[in-house]
């Protein structure tokens, strides 16, 4: 009976459809412009992250290196719930190439089910979730 119910489930996550990300604006860390993501034409790798979670700094290098590897690509570091202040001091102690986008309240990211840190979503161009984990992938479609 076990076997068949691991069977049932196996065969039902073969069925699931890409989810669609819900859309959302945030504004950037370093300008007044807002970040819209329905309006990107790329591929987007999202990162959620903070400036106290020490998992989010550990994977700071394979987050650039994903950046360097796969160009055509949006990169996007969504920081949930640390003030300007915060953040200009982390990046000065780790800098980032990634756009940064702010969400001070977590209230975007509480909405998208995010409730630990860090996580790495890949989207494509059509909004679909197509990668969605704890940790950056190792390569991008």
């Amino acid at each position: 009976m076990k076997k068949i119910f691991l069977c049932l489930l196996f065969l039902n996550q073969l069925t699931i459809e890409a989810k669609q990300i819900e859309n959302f604006k945030l504004p950037e860390y370093d300008s007044q412009n807002q970040y819209d993501i329905s309006k990107s034409k790329k591929k987007v790798v999202l990162n959620f992250w903070a400036s106290w979670c020490t998992s989010c700094i550990k994977e700071l290098d394979q987050l650039e290196a994903l950046k360097k590897k796969y160009p055509h690509y949006e990169y996007i570091a969504l920081n949930a719930g640390d003030t300007k202040k915060k953040i200009k001091r982390f990046l000065r102690k780790h800098p980032w190439s990634y756009k940064v986008i702010m969400d001070k309240d977590k209230s975007v990211a509480k909405g998208l089910g995010v409730l630990s840190l860090p996580q790495t979503w890949v989207i494509d161009e059509k909004g679909n979730i197509i990668y969605k984990e704890l940790t950056p992938p190792k390569t991008l479609p």
